[in-house]
């Protein structure tokens, strides 16, 4: 997996673009079905005890994760945009800041390799993407798509 990372200075945008080596039908269903989505959406060394999504237009996602530590986190939000195997639309909401609402998008498309998948996550201002940059937001980012390839490899 081929992965970068860039955050320009408008909007205020973090975006990650990653080269997968599996077919796009592979890579739709592990984002879209919470059997998979439990198994890679999180940072190394992080637990989903529960995965609820709804993937259609108005239809809701939650997601409970432990950290090492044992703490307990959860995110939801809404699916505003689904486009079978080219985009996936949501907002995205963490229980730890429930007033601030980002949005995450989902591009995704064959490629002779594999499969390029570009996640863009907006946020309201630079001041909440400088917070979650600051916060390790990056390499939480790539702990999760490194945990996303290697279950592609094994759905193979």
């Amino acid at each position: 997996m081929d992965i970068s990372f860039e955050a320009p200075a408008e909007p205020p945008v973090l975006v990650a673009t990653a080269r997968l080596a599996a077919p796009l039908s592979r890579v739709w269903t592990a984002v879209t079905e919470p059997l998979y989505v439990q198994q890679w959406w999180a940072p190394h060394g992080y637990v989903n005890r529960s995965v609820e999504m709804d993937v259609e237009p108005g239809g809701s996602w939650r997601v409970v994760q432990n950290d090492p530590e044992g703490n307990t986190f959860t995110f939801y939000g809404r699916f505003d945009r689904v486009e079978p195997q080219a985009l996936l639309s949501y907002s995205y909401i963490s229980e730890l800041f429930p007033d601030v609402v980002t949005y995450m998008r989902w591009d995704m498309g064959a490629t002779p390799a594999g499969t390029m998948l570009v996640g863009s996550h907006l946020f309201p201002d630079d001041y909440h993407r400088t917070g979650f940059l600051h916060l390790g937001g990056v390499a939480r980012m790539r702990e999760a798509a490194e945990r996303l390839d290697d279950l592609l490899r094994s759905m193979a």
